[in-house]
């Protein structure tokens, strides 16, 4: 997903509700509710340093749990 960094600046930046944020970046409710849930549980800040780009952002967010490895 590389659409995190534009989900927080809408909810935090423009205070807009989930389901407007769905409709402006084509997910649906639930997706963003959970992406700003996790963003919340990781203590991401709005608005973001500089030093984070997207992919820092999204390995943050979605890290593997301890003791699970990805299968090919």
């Amino acid at each position: 997903m590389r659409q995190i960094t534009e989900i927080l600046r809408l909810k935090f930046e423009a205070k807009l509700s989930h389901a407007t944020i769905a409709r402006a970046v084509g997910l649906s409710k639930g997706t963003v509710g959970k992406v700003i849930s996790v963003a919340r549980a990781q203590g991401v800040a709005w608005p973001l340093p500089e030093s984070v780009d997207e992919a820092a952002l999204e390995a943050l967010l979605y890290r593997p749990r301890r003791g699970q490895r990805w299968l090919p």
